[in-house]
């Protein structure tokens, strides 16, 4: 009982976030403002809440006042939180993304590597269903935030790896790359080396 009441609580305090002040840019139009962000923190995490910033990031303009920005609003947003360097970038959504938090065609997807070929970070929310253990009683579910790998090549739409037939696809997507579909079928870069097929691509594969 007291094992169920503590994850309980820790499910309750996971929700909660406060805003942090850090000194950012938003880029809109190819132009840097400096500005203020106000950053949301989930309380047991160590990372932003960036499940949230891809469809909205409050700051604090020159005057003081508390603004919205939303995808549509900039072409990108930058930070640096606890000395990793933070790069939002606006794209697109053409992977049907969308939440509580979208009011927008676009959204701020945290770069990863870029390049020709550029890699980002997809953050959503993902949810275990309630469960009757073998005495009776129940446990409830979990709503927990998980990521995954997006590619997008130059300004072209962005491309979610399926999960079934991962092979098949990428070989598909990456037509336009001979050598990178061959070390693919020998198997020398697999679904866990996402980083390095971006790496690979950017060097040898990316036309002028």
């Amino acid at each position: 009982m007291r094992t169920l009441l503590f994850a309980t609580a820790l499910i309750v305090l996971s929700q909660y976030t406060y805003g942090r002040k850090i000194e950012g840019i938003i880029i809109a139009n190819g132009a840097p403002r400096e500005v203020t962000f106000d950053i949301k923190v989930p309380l047991l995490a160590d990372e932003p809440n960036f499940e949230r910033i891809q469809y909205k990031v409050r700051y604090y303009d020159e005057n003081g006042k508390k603004q919205t920005l939303h995808p549509d609003d900039a072409d990108e947003i930058r930070f640096e939180y606890d000395g990793m360097e933070v790069r939002m970038v606006s794209c697109l959504n053409t992977i049907g993304a969308g939440g509580m938090f979208s009011v927008s065609n676009r959204i701020f997807l945290k770069l990863e590597i870029d390049g020709p070929l550029r890699l980002y970070r997809y953050y959503y929310k993902q949810t275990n269903p309630g469960y009757y253990g073998a005495g009776g009683g129940f446990s409830g579910g979990m709503t927990y935030t998980v990521d995954n790998l997006i590619f997008q090549k130059g300004n072209g739409p962005l491309k979610q790896p399926r999960s079934l037939g991962w092979k098949k696809d990428m070989l598909d997507y990456f037509r336009d790359c001979p050598a990178l579909r061959e070390r693919l079928e020998r198997k020398d870069l697999r679904r866990k080396e996402i980083e390095a097929i971006v790496l690979y691509y950017n060097q040898h594969c990316a036309r002028e």
